[in-house]
Order: C-alpha cells, then sequence, then structure tokens
C-alpha cells in the first residue's frame, strides 16, 4: 500500500488510465504491415516496437507537464509538479530516460523504426516547445504523433515500408491518416475545456469525420487488393459502424448533453475501437488483439472514473 502511494504522484502525471490506447496504434501499424508483405509475425520486433511506443509517449505527457509547470499552478495546482509531490527534476529525468529508453527499442526494433522513432520524438518536442497553443498546428502534431505511432509498429516488421511501399502499403497509410485525423480530430474538441467561451462551432463533427471518411476508404482498399477472405469484412463492417455510431453520438447529442472532458473521455475510449477495426484489416491474425482492444473500450470507462475521482 505505501509503494503504490509513492507511485500514485507518477499515476497521476502520466495520466494512467489513457495508457491503455498506447499498443493499439502499434499492433494495428504492425499486423496490417504482415499482412501487406504477407510473412510471419515476430513478436520480439513488435515487443520492441510497443515499448519504444510506451516510452515516447511517457516522455511526452512528463514533458507536457514540464513545459506547463507555472501555467498549472494557477490553473491545476492539484497536478503532481504545482502540488510538489514531484519535484521538477525528477520529472526532467524521468522524461530524459523514457526518450533514450523509447529510441533505444526503437531500435531494437530496426533501423527503420528508429527513425520513425526519431521523428516521433521530434513531434514530441515540437508540439509542446512551440505549437501547443497554436490552435490548428498543435491539433494536428497531436494526431500525427499518434500516425507516427502506427507507422512505427508498421516499420518494424515491413523496414522498406517507405522506400519501397508499393500497391500493398495503402491500407497502413490509410489508417495511419485516419488516426492522426481522429486524434487531431477530439483534441480541437478538448481545446473546448481550455477556452470555454469560445464557440465550438462544426469542430465537434471532426472525429466523426475523420472516421467516416477513413473506415470505409480502408474496407475499399483492401477489397481493390484481394485481401478479405469471407469472414473479415463481416466483422469489420460490425465493428466500423459500432465505431462510427459512437463517433456520431459524441460529436452531436452527447456533446450538448455533457461536458466537454467527458466528451473527449468518449472520444479516448472509442480510439481502442478505431483500433480494433484496423486490426481486423489485417486479417484472422488481427481478430484476437481486436478482441482485446474492443475489451479494454469496456473496461477505460469505469478504471478513468475510480482514477480520476480518487
Amino acid at each position: 500500500m505505501e509503494n503504490f502511494k509513492t507511485l500514485m504522484p507518477w499515476f497521476k502525471l502520466v495520466r494512467l488510465p489513457n495508457l491503455l490506447t498506447v499498443p493499439g496504434d502499434v499492433v494495428a501499424g504492425y499486423l496490417l504491415a504482415v499482412a501487406a508483405v504477407a510473412q510471419k509475425p515476430k513478436p520480439s520486433l513488435l515487443f520492441f516496437a510497443v515499448g519504444a511506443s510506451f516510452g515516447l509517449y511517457l516522455f511526452g505527457l512528463i514533458l507536457n507537464d514540464l513545459m506547463d509547470v507555472e501555467v498549472d499552478r494557477c490553473e491545476r495546482p492539484e497536478r503532481p509538479l504545482p502540488a510538489g509531490e514531484i519535484t521538477v527534476p525528477q520529472a526532467r529525468m524521468a522524461a530524459i530516460a523514457m526518450a533514450l529508453s523509447g529510441l533505444n527499442l526503437a531500435l531494437a526494433a530496426g533501423r527503420s523504426a528508429l527513425y520513425v522513432g526519431a521523428a516521433l520524438s521530434g513531434l514530441v518536442v515540437l508540439y509542446n516547445a512551440v505549437l501547443k497553443r497554436v490552435p490548428v498546428a498543435g491539433v494536428l502534431t497531436m494526431g500525427l504523433c499518434r500516425g507516427a505511432s502506427l507507422l512505427l509498429g508498421a516499420v518494424a516488421a515491413w523496414p522498406e515500408l517507405f522506400t519501397k511501399p508499393g500497391r500493398n502499403a495503402v491500407p497502413v497509410f490509410l489508417a495511419a491518416g485516419g488516426l492522426t485525423l481522429y486524434v487531431a480530430g477530439f483534441s480541437a474538441v478538448a481545446r473546448r475545456e481550455m477556452d470555454p467561451e469560445k464557440p465550438q462551432g462544426s469542430a465537434s463533427w471532426l472525429p466523426f469525420a475523420a472516421l467516416l471518411l477513413c473506415l470505409p476508404a480502408l474496407l475499399v482498399a483492401l477489397s481493390a487488393l484481394k485481401r478479405l477472405d469471407t469472414f473479415t469484412p463481416t466483422v469489420y463492417v460490425f465493428l466500423m459502424v459500432m465505431t462510427l455510431m459512437r463517433s456520431w453520438l459524441l460529436g452531436g447529442l452527447m456533446y450538448r448533453a455533457q461536458p466537454v472532458p467527458a466528451t473527449v473521455g468518449g472520444h479516448i475510449r472509442n480510439l481502442m475501437m478505431v483500433q480494433a477495426c484496423f486490426c481486423v484489416a489485417a486479417g484472422p491474425q488481427g481478430l484476437l488483439p481486436a478482441l482485446l482492444f474492443v475489451l479494454l473500450s469496456l473496461v477505460f470507462p469505469g478504471l478513468a472514473a475510480r482514477f480520476y475521482s480518487s
């Protein structure tokens, strides 16, 4: 119990429930790439890529609070850094350790994965140092970080993805683009919390629009490449409809009926459904990971409610 109390400020710093969404990007990208090159999965490469994604994600979260510590002293004094539960030097050392760990694990997944990991870490620094408060560029960079995570998994399985892509790479890039736009969309919605007087207009529909473009397009691309078996389209369409319906409700009725943080939490939960769709798009080998991400999306609300109320 004492150890848990010691770790609790760190769990708050990294927003522990949101970490459930991290592995899905990499796993989806990896499986889509494996399906594209028709090779057997190598679990060790996937393990290294997922570890790299976790390290760089944690680096971004800690760096975010370090850059905002003075603002948080006024607006969010309960956060671990302004509350003094974690010192700034401790958080700085943790950020450096996470960045180095993420890059080293990316290198273990292959040189191409290291390049993508370096680009991802650059986006993290650029966002926190410069673009965070630039409306369009900031939310787009947030989305690009998630898209890069998916590509990190993809290049672990297919190192020549960028040098010799070919037609088979289309589903990978469609998934990365759709993920980028979806995360950018609900990041734009999240800005409503920081500026409650600013009218939101049509921004609440951006996440739904991103998925409406991406998910059907991915199915069409797979059909054109003749990579659909008899069972996959049924599961994919079912998950796609569920994901789109939830995003549609979050953009309309639920957006008007609940606080903005609850809507953003709903989109984060729905992110795991998007990841499940991408896994199913990779074929039968993606069914079990997809089921896992669907189950995580069911667990997420309860875990988040307990964590953020503690």
